[in-house]
């Protein structure tokens, strides 16, 4: 839409040519429209390069890549854009104001390097299901500085498709892994290892569609998926480590790369694991503990109206043997 524009949507494709008019149609309902929209296509043989003829204000490629994550590294080398965010083409947007709300916050935040939010589920036909996270609207995850003591205790992963992140941020932490999917695995570990802050919005920003084309592929995909997860979840573990035992110092830098003035505090890091702690308690000893006492007291109940019962009908027979 523009020559120097604020965002590019960057947008990796295969063979789901049925649902691109949906998503480019997603990004063109958006209220911002400082933005570039990029689609990284892996040689489809559906209608997909037709359907993508059809819009001139694409900018778009056709030939062939290992995986998505290699297409999106293909489409940043193409990004004009200052912000850098992914929408594969059987995704899309459910808040049109969303582009708007990342640039604001990234516009007037020069400490924030990430905006992102909360995704829904869609099924093949369209259908809106089950939403990420649905809890983070009521209790939404720590912002800025703090959210790295969050994700050293739970290792949770920013939702890739409404993350907004800055051009040269994301350059640094984005690797092409070795496996489907690795590439955001490590780009959420290098984000916050690097000590980059993010900014969450408590917004349903995106869907992504579970299709034909994903489901017959999810077995590998699973299997890959728990091998990246496995790692991710180790290295955490391992940097944790170095920082409680002092062998690093976590600090913080702006989107610019720069090291801020504020420094970790592993006080706070260990009050917030107690804290966590005694969320897991309530969340998850508490509804077990619940039921076991219900059911103690509806066996006791039924024990004594079984014996009053019983007593009840001793009381009877005797009456009617005197």
């Amino acid at each position: 839409m523009s020559e120097t524009p604020k965002i590019s949507i960057i947008t990796p494709s295969k063979n789901t040519g049925k649902f691109a008019k949906k998503t480019i149609e997603s990004v063109l309902a958006q209220t911002c429209r400082d933005w570039e929209h990029i689609v990284v296509d892996g040689v489809s043989t559906d209608e997909t390069l037709d359907v993508l003829r059809r819009y001139s204000h694409l900018r778009w490629i056709s030939e062939k890549d290992s995986c998505p994550d290699e297409a999106f590294r293909k489409g940043m080398a193409m990004a004009k854009g200052e912000y850098i965010t992914l929408c594969c083409i059987s995704d899309g947007y459910l808040d049109k104001n969303w582009l708007k709300k990342c640039v604001e916050v990234l516009d007037n935040r020069s400490e924030i390097s990430l905006v992102w939010g909360i995704d829904q589920n869609m099924l093949e036909n369209g259908t809106l299901y089950s939403i990420d996270c649905n809890s983070w609207f009521e209790d939404p995850p720590p912002n800025e500085k703090d959210y790295v003591y969050y994700w050293l205790q739970n290792g949770t992963l920013f939702h890739e498709r409404n993350l907004c992140v800055r051009k040269n941020v994301i350059e640094e932490c984005f690797q092409c892994g070795d496996v489907h999917g690795d590439g955001f695995w490590r780009f959420s570990y290098n984000f916050n290892k690097q000590g980059y802050v993010p900014y969450f919005i408590p917004a349903l920003a995106a869907y992504g569609r579970r299709h034909c084309n994903a489901v017959s592929q999810r077995g590998a995909i699973m299997g890959e998926n728990e091998k990246c997860g496995r790692k991710y979840y180790r290295d955490i573990k391992e940097y944790k480590k170095k920082i409680i035992t002092g062998e690093i110092e976590h600090r913080y830098r702006d989107g610019g790369g720069e090291l801020l003035p504020d420094k970790f505090d592993l006080k706070k890091y260990l009050e917030s694991g107690k804290e966590n702690k005694f969320k897991n308690i309530i969340k998850y000893l508490l509804p077990p503990l619940f039921i076991w006492l219900k059911n103690k007291l509806r066996a006791r109940y039924v024990c004594n109206k079984n014996i009053k019962k019983i007593r009840k009908n001793l009381q009877n027979f005797a009456k009617t043997n005197r």
